[in-house]
């Protein structure tokens, strides 16, 4: 048995314990009690995956089995960290929920400015003003018994950012949510689970920014669950964004249900020199539903970035377009699993999913496998991935222009990203992942990058 797994049975109970203590007098009581309990059972039935899982093929655990974990959530109960002065990234300034370590704080804006028919809820407070809401919804897409790690976070997650935004809103301005992890080099490994549920209504639409961040340089991990609940005609703009340190383990999961009409992008940012797992699953389950799917992986020292997509066609004439992009340097490795299921009565269907990758060492590498699984004849349907390096006649075009070789890859490295970067819609959310993006590719160094590409 792995250390990870040992320390984790000594004290996972404790934040389903807080988590049911914040709801006492609630009657989500029974179902919190009952959603730890089968994630428990569904994590030691099934374990950490292996290589031998087809989902896990390209990627190792290694570096997780080895964390011997000293606590979940955070190391007082006051949780009290000096947000905006250890980031130095502006990251709590304009936070609608902050979870530190799994636990809301608060947030630093001011919730009217979202709008009337917008809130972001803590798990206490959703309790107690939607609690039909979070019985119907909280944890409903996801299954434990099929994967482990969703049934972990299930037993382990402390509390919630709840998104709800009501039938026909159109949200003011961009809703935030900060992720923070604690990881001082001095303390002993911990794990935190951030959890976020978002239920749109009708016809309503949001852009939203979930952003995870670790302080400190600490060994640790984060399990981030995501859950979105789209109805009829409602839009939203899901941007999810990664730069967390190098000894963290960082494992994300998106499950999402669209109705009809309804429309989602996700867009997907990891720039960690760490470890990064992210799932997105996607159902459309009504005509007329469409979701958009981007994403980057920036990989540099020796980081592993492993990016795992499921598109679900349950339903006729449903839409899904899906573009991943990986900028590998150094000795980072990059993985990428695009799934696309057409269902014998998505007919109609219309899916296309791109993986273009740019290696800019000979020692970095990269794992991909984009595939189709149809089982309806009326479909348009493509996939293609692509493995390359920088172009060279690009290259001698800015450098008899007067540009030193370094600044003309890092110009054509940021311009294969940007493609990405200007497909989000919100002007705000755009400059924000630009800044985090540029700052991640300003870390390469040109002489790395020089001898990678000689």
């Amino acid at each position: 048995m792995s250390a990870f797994v040992e320390s984790l049975a000594r004290i996972r109970e404790q934040p389903a314990e807080r988590r049911t203590a914040r709801v006492a007098s609630s009657p989500l009581t029974a179902r919190l009690q009952q959603l730890a309990q089968d994630g428990r059972t569904a994590f030691d039935e099934q374990g950490l995956p292996t290589r031998r899982s087809e989902r896990w093929k390209g990627t190792s655990l290694a570096a997780l089995e080895r964390l011997d974990l000293a606590r979940i959530g955070p190391a007082s109960a006051e949780s009290t960290v000096d947000l905006q002065g250890r980031t130095g990234l502006g990251i709590a300034q304009e936070s609608d929920l902050v979870l530190l370590d799994g636990r809301a704080v608060g947030g630093t804006t001011e919730p009217v400015s979202l709008g009337e028919g917008v809130r972001v809820l803590s798990l206490a407070e959703a309790a107690g003003e939607v609690p039909e809401l979070l019985a119907q919804h909280l944890g409903a897409l996801g299954d434990a018994k099929q994967d482990g790690f969703t049934g972990l976070h299930d037993a382990c997650f402390e509390d919630v950012a709840v998104v709800v935004i009501a039938p026909g809103v159109r949200a003011a301005r961009a809703i935030r949510v900060s992720c923070v992890a604690t990881a001082d080099a001095s303390d002993q490994p911990s794990a935190c689970f951030p959890r976020v549920l978002v239920v749109a209504g009708e016809a309503s639409e949001a852009d939203l920014l979930i952003e995870s961040i670790a302080l400190g340089d600490g060994p640790g991990f984060t399990s981030l669950l995501t859950e979105v609940q789209l109805a009829a005609g409602a839009r939203l703009g899901l941007v999810e964004l990664t730069g967390e340190s190098v000894q963290q383990v960082h494992l994300s999961q998106t499950h999402a249900r669209l109705e009809r009409d309804a429309r989602l992008e996700t867009h997907v940012f990891s720039t960690s020199p760490g470890f990064v797992r992210s799932e997105v699953t996607v159902g459309l389950h009504a005509p007329g539903a469409s979701v958009k799917m981007d994403g980057l992986y920036l990989g540099r020292e020796e980081s592993h970035h492993d990016h795992f997509t499921t598109v679900d066609h349950a339903a006729p004439h449903c839409t899904s377009d899906e573009e991943y992009r990986g900028v590998l340097s150094d000795r980072s490795s990059g993985v990428f699993r695009g799934r696309v299921v057409v269902r014998p009565d998505a007919q109609k269907t219309n899916a296309r999913q791109s993986n273009p990758n740019l290696l800019l060492s000979e020692r970095a590498s990269i794992d991909t496998k984009p595939q189709l699984e149809i089982y309806a004849d009326d479909v348009k349907a493509s996939h293609g991935s692509t493995i390359g390096q920088l172009d060279a006649e690009a290259l001698f075009f800015l450098r008899a222009r007067g540009i030193d070789a370094s600044e003309a890859r890092r110009l054509l490295t940021r311009g294969f990203a940007l493609a990405l970067i200007d497909g989000i819609g919100d002007e705000g959310l755009r400059a924000h992942v630009d800044q985090r993006v540029e700052a991640a590719l300003s870390r390469l160094d040109p002489k790395r990058l020089d001898e990678g590409s000689a």
